[in-house]
C-alpha cells in the first residue's frame, strides 16, 4: 500500500508500527477482503522478521492527498492524564471527511473507540502530547469560513473516548473575515505542527508545504488560552501566541518544523556567544515527477531542499545551513518520480537527537546529516531500496498508480520514493515507500554509527 507516517511504538514491551497510508485499495491477506487504504499495524519486535497484525481500513473518497488514512499518533492511557490504565489509543484521520481514536490494547484487533469530529473539508499530519492529552489536529471544514484549505483544530484528548473542543487556529490571513495576512499569499494552509509540550511550551507550525512557507513559533500557554473566540478569532487573537516567524523563498514550503534544543557549537566554546544553539529543522516537500523538467513557461523548477534555523533568538529565527541532495551522480532527476526533500524524524529520542538529522527525500531515499556542527552540516548516510513486484508506477502527476490504472503513459516510471522516515526507541530507522514498495527496516553502520555514538 502507498505510506505515508510510521509510527513505532514500545508497546509493553513489544515495538509495534502504524502506519498510516495514501488513498487506494488492496486485499488484506489477513481477512481476504479488498480494503481501502487505512492503517497497517506491525509487530517489529524482531526488526529481521516482522509481523503483520492487522489493517485497519480508510476511506476511499478523494485523491491520493484525500483519501486512505494518512497520519497516525499513538499515546497511552497508562500516560494520558484521563486515560485508561494499560489501554493504548491510535488517533488517526478517516480520509478528509473525519478525526477518530481506535483502542490498539490488542494491536491485532483494533476497535474504533470515538469520532472527535468529522463533516470534515480536509486532514493531514496531526501531533497529540500523549502526558497532557492535547491534540493539535489538521483539518478544515470549509463551511465554517476558514481559508487556504487545513488549519489546526486543538481538542483535549487527555480522555480519549470524551473528546473536548478547545479552538482553531493557523496562520494570520485564514480565519473567517480576515483583514490582513502574514507570508507571500492572503491564506496559506498549515501542513503540521510539532509541539514540544510543557516544559518548552512552545509549539512550531509549518505552513505552505511546498511553496510560500512560512514558520511559526508559537507560544504554548497562550495558543490554548489566550481568546475568547475559539472559532472566529480575531487579529489580536491569532497574533497572541506568536513568538516569532520567518517567510520563506516562495519556491520553497515548510512540511516540517522539528526542534532540537542545546546544540553545542564545538569552534565557539571559548566565546560568550554562540556557545549553544536552539535549532529548528525544516524540510520544503518536492511534488512534481516529471523528471524536473520545464514547466508549461518553459522553466525549470528549482530543487527542494531542506534548511537548519537558529532559533536562539526566536523572535529572529533565522537559516544558517542548507541540507542538499546533489542531483549528480544519481541521475535523480533521470531516474523520475520526484526528487527532493520532504520530511524529516519527529522522534526526540537519543542518541541520535542533537547530533543527526535524517530526511525522506523521495527518489534519492533516506539521507541522513551530521549536525553536531550546525554551521556546517555533513551528509554522513544514505539507502536507497530497490523497486520490488509492488513498487507501483509513478507518474508527471506527482501520483502513483497501480497496475492498470488507465493514467498510466510511457512517461511514469516505476521508482522508488521514500516518503517519510522515523526511529524507534532501539535506533532504528523506519523509512515508507510512497509508491507502494514497504516499510524498510534500517540501522546504521561505520562512520554514521560512529557518529551517534560520539560524546
Amino acid at each position: 500500500r502507498s505510506a505515508y507516517q510510521p509510527i513505532i511504538i514500545n508497546e509493553n514491551g513489544r515495538e509495534i508500527a502504524y502506519v498510516g497510508h495514501h488513498t487506494g485499495s488492496l486485499l488484506n491477506p489477513l481477512t481476504g477482503v479488498v480494503e481501502p487504504n487505512g492503517t497497517s499495524i506491525v509487530d517489529v519486535t524482531d526488526p529481521a522478521k516482522p509481523k503483520y497484525l492487522a489493517h485497519i481500513p480508510g476511506s476511499s473518497e478523494g485523491g491520493e492527498e484525500a483519501g486512505g488514512a494518512q497520519m497516525v499518533r499513538v499515546c497511552s492511557g497508562s500516560v494520558l492524564p484521563h486515560g485508561v490504565r494499560g489501554k493504548w489509543y491510535l488517533l488517526r484521520p478517516l480520509g478528509s471527511q473525519a478525526q477518530e481514536i481506535y483502542d490498539v490494547t490488542d494491536p491485532a484487533h483494533p476497535s474504533r473507540l470515538t469520532v472527535i469530529v468529522d463533516a470534515l473539508t480536509g486532514t493531514h499530519k496531526s501531533w497529540w502530547e500523549c502526558d497532557t492529552g492535547i491534540a493539535y489536529l489538521v483539518a478544515n471544514k470549509r463551511s465554517e469560513g476558514w481559508m487556504g484549505g487545513n488549519h489546526m483544530k486543538i481538542y483535549d484528548l487527555s480522555d480519549p473516548s470524551k473528546p473536548k473542543y478547545i479552538r482553531d487556529f493557523g496562520l494570520l490571513g485564514q480565519q473567517p473575515n480576515a483583514t490582513s495576512h502574514e507570508g507571500l499569499a492572503p491564506a496559506i494552509g498549515i501542513h503540521g505542527p510539532v509541539s514540544a509540550g510543557v516544559e518548552k511550551n512552545r509549539v512550531y507550525a509549518a505552513y505552505g508545504t511546498g511553496a510560500n512557507g512560512v514558520i511559526q513559533i508559537l507560544d504554548r500557554k497562550k495558543l490554548l488560552t489566550a481568546f475568547e473566540n475559539p472559532l472566529r478569532p480575531t487579529t489580536e487573537e491569532m497574533l497572541a501566541p506568536q513568538v516569532g516567524y520567518i517567510i520563506m523563498s516562495p519556491d520553497q514550503g515548510a512540511h516540517t518544523t522539528f526542534p532540537v534544543y542545546g546544540v553545542p557549537i564545538p569552534e565557539f566554546q571559548g566565546h560568550t556567544a554562540l556557545r549553544k544553539r536552539d535549532l529548528l529543522i525544516v524540510p520544503s516537500e518536492s511534488s512534481r515527477g516529471d523528471r524536473c523538467s520545464p514547466g508549461p513557461g518553459g522553466d525549470r523548477p528549482g530543487p527542494h531542499l531542506a534548511f537548519l534555523l537558529d532559533i536562539s533568538a526566536e523572535n529572529a529565527p533565522w537559516p544558517i545551513s542548507t541540507f542538499r541532495v546533489p542531483e549528480t551522480p544519481g541521475d535523480f532527476c533521470g531516474k523520475g518520480g520526484r526528487f527532493g526533500t520532504h520530511s524529516s524524524t519527529e522522534s526526540f529520542y537519543a542518541p541520535y537527537y542533537g547530533k543527526v538529522a535524517i530526511f525522506s527525500w523521495f527518489n534519492a531515499g533516506t539521507r541522513v546529516f551530521d549536525i553536531r556542527d550546525p554551521f556546517a552540516v555533513q551528509e554522513i548516510a544514505y539507502f536507497i531500496p530497490a523497486p520490488n513486484k509492488n513498487t507501483m508506477a509513478f507518474c508527471p502527476d506527482g501520483v502513483s498508480h497501480a497496475e492498470g490504472d488507465p493514467k498510466i503513459t510511457p512517461a511514469c516510471k516505476k521508482v522508488i520514493q521514500t516518503n517519510n522516515v522515523e526511529l524507534d526507541d532501539r535506533g532504528l530507522i523506519y523509512s515508507a515507500d510512497r509508491a507502494g514498495t514497504g516499510l524498510h527496516i534500517l540501522r546504521l553502520t561505520g562512520h554514521a554509527k560512529d557518529a551517534v555514538a560520539a560524546k
